[in-house]
C-alpha cells in the first residue's frame, strides 16, 4: 500500500460517521467540478468523454449511497426531504450527460455545496455539545 492509500485508510478508519459524509460530499463535488472541466475543454477526445462519464458515474453511485444509508425513522422529515434531493440530483447528472449541460451540473455543485456546508455545522454543532457534556461531567 502506498503512503496515500495507508494515510487514506487511517482517515476513513478514524472518521465519525459526519465525517465520512463530508468526504463522500467532497469526492462527488471534485467529480462533478472534473466534469465540467473536461465538458469545457471539448468532447471531442475519446479521453474526455470517458472522464466525463466515469466522473458523473461515481458522483451518481455516492448519491445512491447516500440516499441509501438514510434512515427514515430517525431522519424522518429531514431523511425525506434528503431522499428527494438525492433523487433529484440523480436525475439532473443523468439529464446532464446526455446533454453534455455544463450549468445543470454546476447547480448541482451548488446544492452538494450547500447539503455539505450543512452537515459540516451539524458536525460542529454535535461535538460541540459532547464537549459541553464531557467539561460537566469532570
Amino acid at each position: 500500500m502506498s503512503p496515500a492509500e495507508v494515510y487514506l485508510k487511517n482517515m476513513v478508519e478514524n472518521a465519525n460517521p459526519i465525517q465520512l459524509l463530508l468526504m463522500l460530499y467532497d469526492k462527488a463535488l471534485g467529480c462533478i467540478e472534473d466534469s465540467i472541466e473536461v465538458i469545457e475543454k471539448g468532447l471531442n477526445n475519446p479521453q474526455n468523454v470517458k472522464r466525463k462519464a466515469e466522473n458523473l458515474t461515481k458522483a451518481m453511485d455516492i448519491l445512491i449511497v447516500l440516499k441509501s444509508s438514510l434512515d427514515s425513522k430517525k431522519g424522518q422529515e429531514i431523511a425525506g426531504n434528503l431522499d428527494e434531493i438525492y433523487e433529484i440530483l440523480i436525475n439532473e447528472i443523468v439529464r446532464a450527460n446526455m446533454k453534455n449541460d455544463v450549468e445543470i451540473l454546476r447547480k448541482i455543485k451548488v446544492i452538494l455545496e450547500e447539503l455539505r456546508e450543512a452537515w459540516e455545522e451539524a458536525e460542529k454543532n454535535v461535538f460541540k455539545k459532547e464537549e459541553v457534556v464531557l467539561k460537566s461531567d469532570e
